[in-house]
């Protein structure tokens, strides 16, 4: 009715080998690229004749299928920044340092998170709370070091003592202090990939291709963690190889005024400018397009009376090439810049409704430990709608949602 399976662009999970499975057999398969090893299209194909046979008269099972699958943005990353990168501080000669700063932290997290009385100290001495670090977020061990290597020397070595647990050592302090300045992209990458107000897909290519450079950028300036940011940036290229190389995500950052085609090298622009080319002359024309055109027009006769100033240009549809040209020459960032061209609208809305990642949609569903509880374990579809909807917008409805 809604020819909603033309709509849906993709499936946005984590990395869980359920999904991965469930997608790679119940998936749509995905259409032959060039270059790859399936080009010959005379290949014979076989078919197993009874089992279409014994489905005959039963075709509605074929129309069931998983649309495209795409991993999530920021659980991926998480995986390159608890999986890869600790792999790679815990080798060599950073190995020894690593865990003996590490361990000295979480003493002191530990204390600050079991006793009201340490985490008071702490706050009476460096005039802030602590972060005690989640096990499955890496963002929140990052702002728990952080945090840490806000204190001073002097401090530090206070809250060591009030708290009995051993103090760390000056190149142990060196160490966290160039752990918490180097990954402060990779935190801030993640920190964008998760956030609720640009959930675009569009934002995924340019924020990876941000993080790799200024990576790369603090590599003269380190002392520990040259191999590691070399660790890491070939985690990016191989976790997100897929990414990189898909056309949806191209158009999808293409037609973002605030990426368009800078992100991109010399010499694959003009390729991405003829897919968006191409995308844009099958796009419909926005329903509004004509109504805004007379509403800008409305006052033309006032236009032909008055003869001060030079005359009004009316907007002409020049065909998609035009647009196209006109929309990379723009420097207007902003996303109502799509106004003043409706086909480049029309796709970054179909390529960009899918999320970059899952995290949004699971904060909206999550209920702390309210999940298994009575008072949720019978609801109708009804009353879970009416919850969902006042969870979303409890930022500007102050009525309960239980």
């Amino acid at each position: 009715m809604f020819n909603i399976e033309r709509k849906v662009q993709a499936t946005v999970t984590d990395n869980g080998s359920n999904f991965v499975k469930a997608f790679r057999e119940f998936g749509q398969r995905e259409e032959v690229e060039e270059g790859s090893q399936d080009d010959n299209e005379d290949a014979a194909r076989f078919e197993d004749v009874a089992a279409i046979l014994e489905g005959e008269g039963d075709d509605e099972r074929l129309q069931f299928f998983l649309p495209p699958h795409q991993r999530c943005a920021s659980h991926t990353l998480n995986l390159i920044a608890s999986k890869d990168l600790e792999r790679a501080v815990s080798q060599g000669a950073t190995r020894k340092l690593f865990y003996s700063a590490m361990a000295k932290c979480s003493a002191i997290w530990n204390k600050a998170h079991r006793s009201p009385l340490a985490a008071e100290a702490v706050e009476e001495i460096g005039k802030m709370k602590l972060v005690i670090p989640c096990m499955t977020r890496w963002n929140s061990e990052y702002c728990a070091v952080q945090k840490i290597v806000s204190l001073t020397e002097s401090q530090l070595a206070e809250v060591c003592e009030r708290l009995a647990v051993p103090k760390l050592l000056a190149n142990e302090l060196a160490f966290l202090k160039e752990y918490a300045e180097v990954l402060k992209p990779l935190a801030c990458a993640l920190n964008l990939l998760q956030g609720e107000t640009k959930c675009f897909l569009g934002l995924v290519i340019p924020t990876l291709l941000t993080l790799k450079k200024r990576l790369s950028d603090k590599k003269p300036h380190v002392r520990f963690f040259c191999e590691v940011i070399d660790t890491v940036v070939k985690a990016i290229d191989s976790r997100f190889q897929k990414l990189f190389s898909s056309r949806e995500a191209k158009l999808a950052t293409a037609s973002s005024p605030q990426f368009r085609l800078w992100w991109l090298p010399d010499e694959e622009k003009e390729d991405v400018r003829r897919m968006l080319v191409a995308e844009a002359s099958i796009m419909e024309p926005a329903e509004n397009t004509a109504a805004a055109a007379s509403a800008t027009l409305s006052d033309s006769g006032e236009e032909d009376f008055f003869s001060y100033g030079p005359a009004a240009t009316r907007g002409t549809n020049s065909g998609p090439p035009e647009e196209v040209r006109k929309y990379l020459e723009g420097t207007n960032k902003k996303l109502g810049a799509l106004e003043d061209f409706p086909s480049i609208k029309q796709v970054f809305i179909k390529y960009n409704t899918t999320l970059p990642s899952s995290a949004a949609v699971e904060r909206l569903f999550s209920h702390g430990g309210n999940l298994f509880t009575p008072q949720r374990n019978r609801m109708t579809d009804e009353h879970f709608e009416q919850v969902l909807l006042l969870r979303y917008n409890s930022k500007i409805c102050a009525v309960a949602v239980e």
